[in-house]
């Protein structure tokens, strides 16, 4: 790469929707039970993260009339002055991490800076470990691409297992040091023994871990070179209802909270979804509507035949295809979640009906050349595009499958991965679901006005899981 790179319209997008009662930052947390230390988190994040050009250069030319604003390599970069090392205050327990991972989540990054920052906290681990968290402003990628930023952290990457199939290599040394290196996308290898078709199999219907919704290969541009769909999806995009009214929307401010739910084994998602002919994603989502449900409910609000929408990042550049230059290569699908349907298979059958290929594929495809396009537009242009999607949904939902095993980093096991989404326009709540080690949890992040206690969202989604898990053994 040179010095200056041009910021996609995309990536200029993601950057200038963001306001300050809705940073678009994504956070991002790893356990260990055995202490990494400050100069050895420096050492490997010198070593591995600055492969990735984005992490030392700063967006400049922003306030240009005429030129688009571009990527500016940061002379001297130091990498302590990105990193800061922090123990939690007593007593040291989960509510005390979440309180400090709210408070990281109100704070917008310094834009004069490469758009990241890392914390070594003391006290988040188990025992004698401690924690890192990442804040990484979205212009620099979507959640698969700084996925991909963590499979060049990790000690060994070619020990990673994806439930996705197969991933890139990660960029190595010599590719950085090489000039006649590649682009960066390296050689895909196959992540599982199984098939493609073993692995459609499983993923169709509750037999795998591939929780995400991906399109990739000629698949999106075959579905949208259905100019009959294309136009009547945008136009149902542009004259789609408002959102319906509930206390999860409104005027929003700027302290976030932050949540999480405790582990769920993915083999009971699997259970679940076997015995309702539905996938794994299906039933994530399924469960998320039936927790919106019991929320809702339990404040006294009205929820029968009512549909809560949502809109779901699809991902547009498949994993193989991925690269070094990181970016944004997703759309937006608007999924309506039938929280007014009581039952279980119904629910869904509904889920399952309304995030098909074909039909979030369009969506998202239509809603990413909305964002380009608004990326290379003056403000007020990409103000008005913006505008057209306003009081359209309550949330964003999104779904990164991670390893199927642990990974290490610098010597020490990874034990636990959480991240969160960040939110645009006026939607206050954003829900992360990801799965690491055979294990899945949901992370919630929260306007305090709209949710001051993400408690209640995680409880409600733990019920519905259980709830549901009961029923699959019954049956």
């Amino acid at each position: 790469m040179t010095d200056r790179d041009p910021v996609s319209g995309t990536d200029n997008a993601w950057r200038r929707i963001g306001s300050i009662d809705n940073l678009t930052t994504i956070t991002g947390v790893l356990w260990f039970d055995e202490a990494i230390s400050y100069e050895e988190l420096c050492e490997r994040l010198e070593a591995r993260l600055l492969r990735f050009d984005r992490f030392e250069q700063r967006v400049a030319g922003h306030n240009r009339l005429l030129g688009r604003p571009y990527w500016e390599t940061v002379e001297d970069f130091d990498i302590e002055t990105h990193v800061q090392h922090v123990a939690l205050p007593e007593p040291q327990d989960n509510g005390t991490f979440q309180r400090f991972v709210s408070r990281l989540m109100s704070q917008p990054l310094e834009e004069s800076r490469p758009l990241w920052e890392a914390y070594l906290i003391d006290g988040a681990g188990s025992g004698d470990g401690n924690a890192v968290a990442f804040r990484i402003n979205h212009s620099i990628g979507d959640g698969f691409a700084l996925m991909y930023v963590m499979f060049g952290l990790v000690d060994d990457p070619d020990e990673i297992e994806m439930p996705m199939g197969i991933v890139p290599d990660p960029p190595s040394v010599d590719e950085f040091d090489d000039a006649a290196a590649t682009d960066g996308a390296g050689t895909a290898v196959e992540a599982t023994e199984t098939t493609p078709a073993e692995r459609e199999t499983d993923t169709d219907r509750g037999g795998g871990d591939d929780t995400g919704l991906s399109l990739g290969g000629g698949g999106v541009l075959d579905t949208v070179s259905l100019a009959g769909t294309a136009l009547k999806t945008g136009v149902n995009l542009l004259t789609q209802d408002d959102e319906i009214e509930t206390s999860l929307r409104g005027e929003l401010g700027t302290a976030k909270r932050a949540g999480w739910t405790d582990e769920i084994d993915l083999a009971t998602v699997k259970a679940i979804g076997r015995a309702n002919d539905a996938t794994v994603n299906d039933v994530l989502m399924g469960a998320l509507a039936g927790a919106f449900r019991r929320l809702l409910s339990e404040r006294g609000e009205p929820v029968d035949g009512r549909e809560l929408r949502v809109t779901v990042p699809v991902n547009l550049k498949p994993m193989e295809k991925r690269d070094a230059s990181l970016g944004n290569y997703f759309g937006l699908a608007f999924v309506p979640l039938p929280i007014g349907t009581p039952d279980l298979e119904e629910r869904i059958r509904i889920i399952h009906d309304r995030m098909s290929a074909e039909r979030a594929g369009v969506e998202a495809f239509l809603m990413y050349l909305t964002l380009t396009f608004g990326g290379r537009s003056p403000e007020p242009v990409l103000d008005w595009l913006m505008a057209q999607f306003e009081d359209r949904a309550t949330g964003v939902v999104t779904n990164v499958p991670g390893p199927t095993d642990t990974v290490e980093f610098a010597g020490r096991e990874v034990t636990d991965v959480m991240f969160w989404v960040p939110q645009a326009n006026d939607q206050g709540l954003g829900i992360s679901i990801f799965s690491y080690d055979g294990g899945v949890r949901l992370g919630i992040a929260a306007d305090a006005n709209l949710l001051p206690d993400t408690d209640e969202l995680a409880d409600a989604f733990r019920t519905e899981i259980e709830a549901l898990a009961d029923e699959a053994d019954a049956g």
